[in-house]
C-alpha cells in the first residue's frame, strides 16, 4: 500500500510543481504530456498490484477497497496543500513569491 501511495502522490504533485500558479488558473488539461505520463504511470502501477501474475514478480498484494479508497486521499493531499499554500501567498503578500528561473 506505501508502494502505491507514494508513487501515485509523486505523479499526482507533478501538477504542482509545474508551475507556480494554481493548477486550476493554469489549466490542467494544457500539458498533455504530463497528463499521459500520469495516466501511464497510475496505469503501470495499478497492474503491477491488481494482476496476479504480474503481482508475484514484484511481490505485492492486491488492495481492498479501503486501501485504494486510502491511497487516493493521501494521494491528493499534496496538490490540496499546495494550492492552499499559493493562495495563502497570494492573499499574504499580494503576490506569488515563487519564481523559477529557466
Amino acid at each position: 500500500m506505501a508502494f502505491v501511495c507514494l508513487s501515485f502522490l509523486e505523479l499526482i504533485h507533478s501538477l504542482n510543481i509545474k508551475s507556480d500558479k494554481s493548477v486550476f488558473k493554469t489549466g490542467i488539461l494544457k500539458n498533455w504530456y504530463l497528463i499521459g505520463a500520469i495516466f501511464l504511470g497510475v496505469s503501470m502501477q495499478s497492474i503491477v498490484v491488481v494482476f496476479p501474475k504480474i503481482s508475484q514478480i514484484f511481490d505485492t498484494v492486491p488492495l481492498n477497497k479501503t486501501q485504494w479508497i486510502y491511497v487516493i486521499l493521501i494521494s491528493f493531499l499534496p496538490l490540496t496543500i499546495m494550492e492552499l499554500q499559493k493562495k495563502i501567498d497570494e492573499i499574504k503578500f499580494g503576490k506569488r513569491i515563487y519564481k523559477y528561473s529557466n
